[in-house]
């Protein structure tokens, strides 16, 4: 090739690269207000006053929608980290809720699937019947704080661990407290599946259970709830009731597949 040629393609390059750089800042540029209105009518998340830019930004509510329920997450804040995108993903800095008790961390969006790194925080404990349509009958209150150090997700693999403590945890449906409560998920070397562990830190009612989530499919396992085995084991049958019969140690055994 000569060099004539070299000097035109080296041009033809600095153009292109000058034009999405530019395409680029119009985009980080554009007003937050313009993500909120076009997030789909379905979304399953919804921002509310939001401000500033794409490339920082704050929305004054977040509101997580299932069927016919709704969460209220508190306020967000996001930064996109521009040194991921030489890496080849899109990264933002977030900062859900308020102190002392907000959560924040890093998401990165690529082309194979999304990580988490630096995640910790906390969020309302209504969460929980959010990623557990089971659970949901428990009408779950209390906080639930995460702690997630690097988590991979795509379509079929997942890498990394993460935990999460229900903390006070309650029911709106029984005025006895429950206890704290303690999850673990580990991924397996092969990406191909995690293990999920729920032990009793403290409390009334003991829960336990394992199981394993499977990328694009879900979780299959099984939890074992235990009230007391006094006279206040009376104050949780009511709710208890809900998922069924105990078995023959007095237990409610919960048999969970959403796959």
């Amino acid at each position: 090739m000569s060099a004539a040629a070299l000097s035109t393609r080296g041009r033809s390059l600095l153009i292109l690269g000058g034009v999405l750089l530019y395409l680029l800042f119009l985009v980080v540029q554009m007003p937050a207000v313009w993500l909120a209105a076009h997030l789909p009518a379905e979304s399953p998340i919804q921002l509310r006053q939001v401000d500033g830019k794409l490339w920082q930004g704050s929305a004054g509510g977040v509101t997580w929608r299932a069927a016919v329920d709704s969460l209220e997450l508190g306020r967000l804040r996001w930064t996109l980290q521009a040194g991921e995108l030489l890496k080849g993903s899109l990264g933002i800095g977030f900062e859900l809720g308020q102190a002392p008790t907000r959560l924040q961390g890093t998401l990165l969006l690529g082309r194979d699937g999304l990580s988490l790194k630096s995640v910790q925080g906390h969020l309302d404990a209504g969460v929980i019947g959010f990623a557990s349509r089971p659970l949901a009958l428990l009408q779950p209150r209390g906080r639930l704080a995460l702690d997630i150090t690097e988590l991979f997700l795509s379509e079929k693999r997942i890498h990394g661990t993460a935990k999460a403590d229900w903390q006070g945890a309650r029911s709106a449906l029984i005025a006895a407290p429950l206890g704290d409560y303690s999850a673990v998920l580990q991924a397996e070397p092969d990406g191909r599946h995690a293990r999920v562990t729920i032990q009793t830190l403290q409390g009334a009612l003991a829960m336990s259970g394992d199981g394993d989530y499977f990328p694009g499919k879900g979780i299959k396992g099984r939890l074992v709830l235990l009230p007391p085995q006094d006279e206040r084991r009376n104050l949780y049958t009511p709710l208890l009731n809900m998922f069924g019969i105990p078995d023959a140690s007095g237990a409610w055994v919960l048999n969970l597949d959403s796959r």
